[in-house]
């Protein structure tokens, strides 16, 4: 799987020339993997790797983190930023208890939502900031 997203990457850089290009990888590839991928491909082409963003679904998190924690862990390991996505359906002692249980494994923790934006402005500035 490496092998076919290094060459795709370098593909879409080659011939595209992105100025961004976001890679939403499979949940069960965690973001050290990502990061030595994003390595292996500049080998042969110049580009620039952002910062990595996890996603946490906030409804489906506490199942999840009962489920799967040590993979949720891998995610969160070494991550720029970890975004609570649909943190509009949620209330706000829901958002604390994640907050809380995360704060042991990642820097930053933010809330998302795409239907009222909060939280992309924190997400670009990142973005922007790791250049």
């Amino acid at each position: 799987m490496a092998t076919s997203l290094v060459a795709s990457i370098k593909d879409y850089r080659r011939n595209i020339q992105p100025d961004f290009l976001f890679i939403e990888p499979s949940e069960m590839v965690v973001t050290s993997e990502m990061r030595k991928v994003a390595a292996m491909g500049r080998r042969d082409v110049s580009y620039d790797s952002g910062p990595f963003i996890t996603l946490m679904d906030g409804p489906a998190f506490p199942t999840l983190w009962q489920e799967r924690q040590p993979l949720l862990l891998g995610h969160l390991e070494g991550a720029d930023l970890v975004a609570v996505s649909k943190s509009d359906l949620m209330d706000a002692g829901e958002i604390e208890k994640i907050n809380h249980t995360l704060n042991d494994h990642c820097r930053d923790i933010i809330q998302l939502s795409v239907h009222s934006g909060l939280g992309l402005e924190e997400v670009m500035k990142a973005i922007v900031t790791s250049d």
